[in-house]
């Protein structure tokens, strides 16, 4: 059996045309380089060199093999590589299920970062609600997922910076000339919100504070994503009450105002099941912060 030994010997023997000095270079005893050869040409059933007395030259055969042997030798190291950066995490394949707001600012960040420290890991995305990520790790259809949830003991988690709510407000609303606007001057209006299943903890911070506040929404309108909650609003359907990062997304007719002594804040979890092995995903940790 030819072992890649044998290719690194011959292509050493090639190069130098000098067993000895081949030898040398190689850190092993002349006989067993010279016995490594013998067994190569057998393997091969052709002549490689052509010995003449201390002289060595490559035969037509043993020029055409240094070149397949320098092939062969680098897809086996580049396979080596692979492989080493896979078994650290640095490269390798990983599906991401994230929510929509959080692909505003903090999904492209990650990936801003994941594309420059570690170009060979690929990334498959899938935008979808809390619940359906959920699902998707217990079957194992996404490795992670960036979701507004509670953590608990069923998945492992990491949690990222809180972030503060903003209110969003049709620009011909009475209350968009304000600076800011406190969570009660909203009691009468329609209140967007993601679903529960959509957006679990921004859905009951909401609730609690209003609460809070004194006063119960007189109706709510669940909604899918952000996107859909600015169209509403910018149809004068209602008022919603969003993550800040909303503010990346450009849409006409409404305007965002912070929320008067608020202590309202949305918090993205990073979560994965404890049976997922990839060594991709405390990478996908650094990156987030």
């Amino acid at each position: 059996m030819i072992e890649n030994r044998h290719l690194r010997y011959f292509l050493e023997v090639a190069k130098t045309l000098h067993i000895t000095r081949a030898a040398e270079n190689l850190h092993i005893a002349q006989p067993a380089l010279t016995q490594n050869i013998q067994h190569l040409e057998q393997e091969l059933g052709v002549q490689l060199l052509e010995r003449q007395g201390r002289r060595i030259a490559l035969t037509e055969a043993g020029n055409v093999f240094v070149e397949e042997a320098e092939r062969s030798l680098n897809v086996f190291e580049g396979a080596q590589l692979a492989a080493k950066r896979a078994a650290r995490g640095e490269a390798g394949e990983i599906v991401i299920g994230f929510q929509s707001t959080a692909g505003l600012s903090v999904v492209p960040r990650m990936l801003r970062q994941l594309g420059q420290r570690y170009p060979e890991i690929k990334v498959l995305l899938n935008e979808m609600g809390c619940t359906a990520q959920r699902n998707a790790l217990r079957k194992g259809e996404i490795d992670v997922a960036i979701l507004y949830t509670l953590p608990d003991r069923e998945f492992v988690h990491h949690e990222l910076v809180p972030e503060s709510l903003v209110m969003v407000l049709p620009e011909d609303h009475p209350l968009a000339s304000r600076e800011s606007i406190a969570l009660k001057e909203i009691s009468d209006e329609i209140i967007i919100l993601p679903a529960i299943e959509v957006a679990e903890v921004l859905y009951r911070s909401v609730l609690a504070e209003c609460a809070e506040a004194g006063f119960q929404p007189r109706r709510i309108q669940e909604v899918s994503n952000a996107q859909t909650a600015l169209g509403l609003v910018s149809a004068g359907f209602g008022i919603s009450i969003l993550p800040a990062a909303v503010r990346y997304i450009l849409r006409e007719g409404v305007v965002i105002r912070p929320i008067r002594n608020s202590r309202l804040q949305a918090q993205l979890t990073l979560m994965w099941s404890p049976r997922n092995p990839s060594p991709i995903i405390p990478k996908l940790q650094d990156c987030l912060g």
